[in-house]
């Protein structure tokens, strides 16, 4: 994956490795591409179950569930931070994983004993980046949170309520919690100071209103 270039990308990146950090379980993260069509990518993360078999890791995620991920038989895979290979992963190691819609991945990310493989910085560049369109990701601490991300130009805005303009040309309106954080240009700020034009980063969890904003721009 090859990061964009990251002009006007709202979101700080204490957020965004805090979402793709070890909390979280899966995630889909829409990112518009060089052609119409977007990128799609999912991401797992979960112990592993059995060695790699039929082009496939099985996955237990965090919350339970079961999920069997394609993965390239010449994927790259990073062991413990170091380069290794498929055959080397055994069950009960901890399994990171991205592809983009029903491709096989081309990279895992695997950690032995109690340690977490992370995600490097150029993977969070890229799905949270100036492209990024719009997530859900689903992540676990004390309870679980269902984090919607979206990211767009301000075009309307309402009695705590924005219109954003995604890159992908949809628009869709958050609704905005009166205590939300709220940063411009990386300062604190209100929500009477966001004008219609600027990029901005909306985050809720599941139906609640967008309690954290973050905007770029005059």
């Amino acid at each position: 994956m090859a990061a964009p270039a990251l002009a006007g990308h709202p979101m700080p990146t204490s957020v965004s490795t805090y979402l793709l950090g070890p909390k979280m379980i899966r995630a889909e993260i829409i990112v518009k591409g060089s052609s119409t069509t977007p990128h799609d990518y999912r991401l797992d993360r979960g112990k592993l179950l059995k060695r790699y078999t039929a082009g496939t890791l099985n996955l237990l995620e965090r919350d339970g569930t079961k999920t069997p991920v394609k993965v390239a038989s010449g994927a790259r895979v990073i062991l413990n931070g170091l380069p290794s290979t498929l055959r080397r992963l055994r069950a009960g190691m901890q399994i990171a994983v991205a592809h983009d819609r029903d491709l096989p991945a081309d990279t895992v990310y695997a950690a032995s004993g109690r340690g977490t493989p992370k995600w490097p910085a150029p993977v969070a560049a890229v799905m949270f980046g100036s492209r990024l369109i719009r997530a859900e990701i689903a992540l676990q601490d004390t309870t679980l949170h269902d984090y919607r991300v979206d990211q767009g130009r301000i075009k309307q805005v309402g009695v705590f309520t924005l219109v954003l303009r995604e890159l992908d040309g949809t628009d869709v309106t958050i609704n905005i919690s009166p205590a939300a954080r709220i940063k411009l240009n990386g300062k604190n700020a209100s929500f009477v100071q966001l004008r219609k034009g600027i990029m901005a980063t909306t985050i809720h969890d599941g139906d609640k209103p967008a309690d954290q904003v973050y905007a770029t721009g005059k």
